[in-house]
C-alpha cells in the first residue's frame, strides 16, 4: 500500500498538462454558463417579465371561465393558442428562475410553479375533453381518428353489460372531476402572490418626501419610513405566505371530498329514470311486435295501445325537460317547472345510426286530433312545462329518413334546437361541459348492439353560472389569501418586525455616520413629545364634550344619558396604570441611547472606529485599535483660568462648574462646524477638520474657528449661571473679583486621528506636534495677558477680512523647534458685556425638573433651527466677517480698541522686530495704558526688552524664543 501511495503521489506530481483544446473548451463552457446565468438573473428581476407573467397568470385564472361565458365552441381553438402560450411562458419562467435565482430550485415555490404550469394542460380543450369528456367526446375522438366507435369502447361486445353503465357514469365522473380541476387551478394564484411579494420586497415603506422636521412642523404619528426590508421580515413574510397558501389550498381541495355527492349520488335524476322507462318499454315492444320484420307487423305495432303509451311517455319526457319554457308561461300558482333545472332536453337520438329499429324510435303519431301542448303542457298541474313550440308534432313526429346523422353515423336523431340562432344540430356542437349525456342503464348487452337511446341535455346556463361563480370564487380566494397573510403577519409586523426594521434603519444611519445618533435621539424624543401632546389634546377635547353635554338643558332622558356616557367614559378612559413598554420599544430606545453615548464619548475622531466595527456584522469581535489616519485640521486648545483654586473651593460641585462651561464651549464650537474632542479637567481640545474640503471651505472653517472662540468668551461672560460664581462667598474670598475666564490657543496643521490606548481603555483623539503647539499657545496667553493666541498658519488660512481683525503681537520660536512664526491675537474686552437678564418664571425653575423638561421639549426645535442657521453660514454667499461687523457682542467687546491704538502698536511692533528697541519702548509704553486698562501684548514685549536693558542683542533675528 505504501508503494502504491508513493507511486500515486509521483503520478500526480508529473501529470501532463491538459490539451489546449480542452482548456479552451472548458473556458468557453464556463463563459457560456456565466453568460446564461447573468441573463437569467436579469430576466428574473425584470419588471417587464414580471408584468407579462402577471397578465398571463390573470388569464390562466379567468380565461377558461371567460371562454365558457362569452364564447361558443368554435372559439375554443383561439383560447387553446393563448393557453399553450401561457404554458410555454410559465415553463420558460421556471427555467429562468432555476438558473437565475438561488434557492429556488426544488424549493417551495418551485413545486407550486411546476404544479400550476402543468395544470394549464387541463385548460387545453382537446386534452380536457380527452380526460374528462363524456361518451360523445369519445365517439367524436374515435370518428376523427378513423376508427369505429365500437373499437374504442363505445359499443360493447355481446354479453358485456358494463359498457352501458360505463357510458352512463362517464358524465357524472367528468363533472365531479371538473370541480376538483377548478380548485387545482387556484394554485396559479401563487404567481400573483409572488409578484406581490417581489414588488414589495426590499421596499416595505416608501421614503418620506414630505417637508423636513423644521420648526413648527409636527412629527408624523406613523412609524418611521423604512427604506429596506429586513431579512427577518422577508423570512417571516415568506413563511407566513407559505402557511396561508397551504392552509387555504388544502381546505379548498379537501372540502369536495367531504361531500356525499362526491362519492355517490343522492337519487337518480328524472332524466335517467325516464330514459330507462322509455327504453325498456320501447325495446320490449320491438321484441314483441318485431315491426322491422315486415309491414304487417309494423302496421300492427303502430296501431297498438303500447305504441300510444310509448308516444305519450316520450312526449311527457320531452315536456318535462322542455327547452322552450318561458318565465311568462309559468303562473305564480305553479310549484315548479323546467326553469328550475339547468338541463334542457336538446337532442334525442339512437345509436348506432344505421339500426333497423330507427323508424320506430321517434313518437310518430298516427291519427288526427292529437295535440301534445294540450295534453302535456301542464297548465293546471303543479309542474308547469309550457308549450313545446307551436308545432310539437312537426318537431318530434317526423319521418326517420328526415333525421340527421351525427359523429359519423354513430348517432342518428333530431335536435330540438336546430332552428335556434346559432343552430345546434348535433351533440358535438356543444362543449362537453355544456351538455349532459343520458343513456339507458336498464339495458342488456345484446341490446346495445341493436339500438340504444342517447338523450343530450343543454346545460349552457349552468356552465355560465358556474363560470361566474368560479370567477367570484377566484377573487374571493385572492382576497382570502391576501387578507389571511396580512392578518396573520399584522401582529408580528406591528409588535416585532416594524420595530426591528426601525432599529435596523437607525443602526444603518449610525453605521454610516455615527455622529447622526444624536440627531436620531432628538427626533425620537420629539416624536414622543408630539404623541403625548396629541393624547393630552384628545383627552381635553373629550372632557370639553362631556362638560358641554352636562351643561345642556335637556329632558330627564338626556341627563340620564349624559350621566351614563360620563360613567362609561370614566370606566374606559379613567386613571389606569401605565402599561410597561414592549421589549422591542425598550431595545429600540436603548440602541438610540447607546448610539448617542458612543457619539458623545468618541466624537468625530472616533466616528471611523464606531463605523468600522458596526459594519463588521459577520463577527461579534471588537477591533477598536484600528490604524490611525492623517488629517489636516485647525486645532484649538482652551483652558479654564484658576481651575485649581476653584476645585479646592467647589469640591463636589466642581463637576457642575466644569459642565456648565463645557456646555457653552461645545455648543459654540458645534454651531461653527467644529468638533469637541478631548476634555482633560480644565482643558478642552477642539478640532475643525479640513481634509476633504475645498480650499474655499477650508478658509471658511478657519474663519469659524476664531469666531467660535469669540462667541465662547461672549457666552461665558453673559451666562447667568456662570455669573453666579462671581458672588460665590468662598471663591470671592479666595480669589477677589473672580469671574470665569479662559485662555485659547489656535493653530493649523496635520494630525493623526485614531484610537489611543489598549483593549482595556481607548480614547479617540489626535496626536501631532501641532496639537502640542495649540496647547503651548494657550499657555502663552498668560504671558501676553490676552484671551486668544493664534499662530501664523491659521492667519494665512483665514480670509483677508477676518485676518485683518487679528493683531500681530510677536514673532517667536518655541524652544525645541526650528522654525519661527508670528503670533496674533483677537482683542476683546469681555468685561464690557452684561449678564443676560432672565424672567422670573424661568429663573424660578432654573434648577428644577420643570426646566429640564422644557429644555428637552425644545431641544429638537432648537436643533432644527441651528441646522438652518448652519446651512446658511456654510453657503458660499455667506460672509463670516459679517459677524465682526454686525454681531452686538462682537461690537461691544471690540468697541474700545481704536484705530489709533492699532496704528501705534503696529509701529511699535515693527520697531521691536527691526531691533529699534528704544523707539519701540517709547511707543509700547504709550499703548500699554492707552485704552484705560493694561494692554497685555505691550506689557509682554516691554518685559522681554527690559531683560536686555532695552537694547536688541547682537545678531537679533527679529524673533525670540518663547519658553
Amino acid at each position: 500500500m505504501a508503494k502504491i501511495d508513493g507511486q500515486s503521489d509521483a503520478d500526480h506530481s508529473t501529470e501532463p498538462a491538459p490539451h489546449p483544446w480542452l482548456e479552451n473548451h472548458a473556458k468557453t463552457k464556463t463563459r457560456r454558463c456565466t453568460w446564461l446565468t447573468w441573463l437569467c438573473e436579469k430576466l428574473a428581476g425584470s419588471n417587464f417579465v414580471s408584468a407579462i407573467t402577471t397578465l398571463l397568470t390573470i388569464y390562466a385564472l379567468l380565461g377558461d371561465d371567460i371562454r365558457l361565458y362569452f364564447t361558443e365552441k368554435s372559439a375554443d381553438e383561439y383560447f387553446d393558442i393563448v393557453t399553450i402560450t401561457c404554458l410555454s411562458v410559465f415553463g420558460a419562467e421556471v427555467i429562468i428562475l432555476t438558473l437565475g435565482t438561488s434557492g429556488y430550485f426544488l424549493g417551495f415555490f418551485f413545486y407550486l410553479d411546476v404544479l400550476s404550469t402543468l395544470s394549464l394542460l387541463l385548460d387545453i380543450t382537446y386534452v380536457s375533453e380527452s380526460v374528462f369528456g363524456d361518451s360523445i367526446s369519445m365517439a367524436e375522438a374515435a370518428a376523427n381518428s378513423g376508427q369505429a366507435a365500437e373499437q374504442q369502447g363505445m359499443s360493447a361486445t355481446s354479453g358485456d353489460q358494463a359498457q352501458g353503465a360505463r357510458a352512463a357514469r362517464m358524465s357524472r365522473a367528468g363533472s365531479k372531476a371538473g370541480r376538483v380541476v377548478r380548485l387545482i387551478r387556484l394554485v396559479r394564484l401563487i404567481r400573483l402572490l409572488k409578484f406581490y411579494n417581489r414588488s414589495n420586497s426590499g421596499h416595505k415603506y416608501r421614503p418620506d418626501n414630505s417637508e423636513g422636521f423644521g420648526p413648527g412642523n409636527e412629527w408624523d404619528d406613523e412609524d418611521d419610513k423604512i427604506l429596506q426590508e429586513s431579512a427577518v421580515s422577508k423570512k417571516l413574510s415568506e413563511m407566513t405566505t407559505r402557511r396561508v397558501i397551504m392552509l387555504v389550498l388544502v381546505i379548498m381541495l379537501s372540502l369536495p371530498f367531504f361531500q356525499p355527492t362526491m362519492w355517490n349520488d343522492k337519487l337518480p335524476t328524472s332524466a335517467e329514470y325516464g330514459i330507462n322507462v322509455l327504453y325498456r318499454r320501447w325495446m320490449d315492444d320491438m321484441d314483441y311486435y318485431r315491426p322491422q320484420a315486415n309491414s304487417q307487423n309494423a302496421t300492427a305495432y303502430f296501431a297498438s295501445k303500447n305504441r300510444r303509451v310509448y308516444e305519450n311517455d316520450f312526449y311527457m319526457y320531452a315536456y318535462y325537460h322542455n327547452p322552450f319554457t318561458k318565465k311568462e308561461d309559468v303562473p305564480d300558482s305553479a310549484i315548479t317547472s323546467p326553469l328550475g333545472s339547468f338541463a334542457k332536453l336538446f337532442y334525442v337520438g339512437l345509436s348506432p345510426g344505421d339500426s333497423t329499429l330507427g323508424p320506430y324510435f321517434l313518437p310518430t303519431v298516427h291519427g288526427t286530433g292529437y295535440d301534445p301542448n294540450t295534453l302535456w303542457s301542464g297548465k293546471d298541474w303543479a309542474y308547469v312545462s309550457g308549450n313545446l313550440t307551436d308545432d310539437p308534432l312537426g318537431l318530434l313526429a317526423r319521418p326517420w329518413q328526415n333525421t340527421s346523422s351525427c359523429i359519423g353515423n354513430h348517432l342518428r336523431g333530431i335536435s330540438l334546437l336546430e332552428r335556434n340562432d346559432p343552430p345546434l344540430k348535433c351533440p358535438q356542437d356543444l362543449r362537453y361541459n355544456e351538455r349532459s349525456v343520458v343513456v339507458p342503464t336498464a339495458i342488456k348487452g345484446t341490446e346495445v348492439e341493436r339500438a340504444s337511446f342517447t338523450f343530450v341535455f343543454d346545460t349552457r346556463s349552468g356552465s355560465k353560472l358556474a363560470a361566474i361563480l368560479n370567477t367570484v370564487q377566484t377573487m374571493f380566494i385572492c382576497i382570502l389569501l391576501g387578507g389571511g397573510a396580512m392578518t396573520f403577519s399584522q401582529d408580528a409586523n406591528r409588535l416585532v418586525l416594524t420595530p426591528i426594521e426601525r432599529m435596523i434603519s437607525k443602526l444603518e444611519k449610525i453605521r454610516n455616520n455615527p455622529l447622526e445618533a444624536m440627531t436620531i435621539g432628538d427626533e425620537e424624543h420629539h416624536r414622543e413629545q408630539s404623541q403625548a401632546l396629541a393624547r393630552q389634546a384628545a383627552s381635553k377635547n373629550s372632557s370639553e364634550d362631556e362638560a358641554n353635554m352636562k351643561g345642556r338643558r335637556c329632558n330627564r332622558f338626556c341627563r340620564c344619558f349624559a350621566s351614563l356616557y360620563t360613567f362609561l367614559k370614566f370606566k374606559s378612559s379613567g386613571p389606569k396604570q401605565s402599561p410597561e413598554p414592549m421589549e422591542t420599544v425598550v431595545l429600540e430606545k436603548t440602541i438610540i441611547k447607546i448610539g448617542s453615548l458612543l457619539a458623545l464619548g468618541f466624537g468625530e475622531a472616533g466616528a471611523e472606529i464606531i463605523g468600522q466595527n458596526m459594519r463588521g456584522g459577520d463577527s461579534s469581535a471588537l477591533n477598536a485599535m484600528i490604524p490611525g489616519r492623517k488629517v489636516e485640521a485647525v486645532l484649538g486648545f482652551c483652558d479654564i483660568r484658576n481651575f485649581t483654586e476653584a476645585t479646592e473651593v467647589l469640591q463636589d460641585q466642581v463637576m457642575v462648574f466644569v459642565n456648565r462651561i463645557a456646555a457653552v464651549i461645545h455648543s459654540c464650537v458645534n454651531e461653527y462646524f467644529g468638533n469637541p474632542n478631548k476634555n482633560v479637567g480644565d482643558a478642552f481640545l477642539l478640532v475643525w477638520r479640513l481634509s476633504g474640503h475645498s480650499a474655499k471651505k477650508q478658509q471658511k472653517l478657519a474663519d469659524m474657528s476664531i469666531i467660535s472662540f469669540v462667541k465662547i468668551i461672549a457666552q461665558i461672560n453673559k451666562s447667568p449661571m456662570l455669573a453666579e460664581y462671581r458672588n460665590h462667598p468662598k471663591l470671592v474670598k479666595r480669589l477677589p473679583n473672580y469671574r470665569v475666564r479662559m485662555g485659547f490657543g489656535l493653530h493649523s496643521g496635520w494630525a493623526i486621528e485614531g484610537a489611543i490606548g489598549s483593549e482595556f481603555k481607548i480614547d479617540a483623539s489626535y496626536l501631532s506636534p501641532n496639537v502640542n503647539m495649540a496647547e503651548n499657545l494657550e499657555t502663552a496667553t498668560k504671558q501676553y495677558g490676552c484671551p486668544i493666541l493664534m499662530s501664523e498658519a491659521v492667519i494665512q488660512l483665514m480670509t483677508e477680512d477676518i485676518a485683518e481683525e487679528c493683531r500681530l503681537i510677536d514673532h517667536v520660536r518655541l524652544s525645541g523647534t526650528k522654525n519661527s512664526f508670528k503670533l496674533f491675537t483677537c482683542d476683546l474686552n469681555d468685561e464690557a458685556l452684561e449678564v443676560e437678564r432672565i424672567s422670573v418664571p424661568v429663573q424660578a425653575t432654573l434648577n428644577g425638573n420643570q426646566n429640564h423638561q422644557a429644555v428637552k421639549a425644545n431641544k429638537y426645535r432648537q436643533r432644527q433651527e441651528l441646522q438652518k442657521i448652519k446651512a446658511q453660514r456654510w453657503s458660499d454667499d455667506f460672509k463670516m466677517h459679517s459677524m465682526f461687523s454686525g454681531d452686538p457682542d462682537f461690537l461691544t467687546m471690540r468697541a474700545k480698541f481704536t484705530q489709533e491704538f492699532y496704528s501705534r502698536f503696529d509701529m511699535a511692533y515693527h520697531n521691536y522686530e527691526a531691533g529699534e528697541w528704544a523707539m519701540a519702548k517709547e511707543m509700547l509704553e504709550a499703548t500699554r495704558f492707552m485704552l484705560g486698562t493694561e494692554d497685555g501684548p505691550s506689557s509682554a514685549l516691554l518685559r522681554f526688552m527690559k531683560n536686555y536693558n532695552w537694547e536688541a542683542p547682537a545678531g537679533w533675528p527679529g524673533y525670540r524664543i518663547l519658553q
